[in-house]
């Protein structure tokens, strides 16, 4: 118990460095230029005309 106790600063800043790694990829994955297209249809999705689709 005591090795886990002095490998808590350790464990603790790993953890933190383990989520900003996440946060970098989470990142990367959405600002890619190849997602530009695909995020563009869903932020201009509120200013799609309803009418325009046939209802079921």
């Amino acid at each position: 118990m005591e090795n886990l106790v002095e490998l808590y600063p350790a464990l603790r800043a790993l953890w933190v460095v383990w989520f900003f790694a996440l946060f970098l990829g989470m990142l990367w994955f959405v600002m890619r230029p190849s997602r530009r297209k695909h995020f563009e249809s869903l932020a201009d999705m509120p200013l799609r005309d309803d009418r325009a689709q046939p209802r079921s």
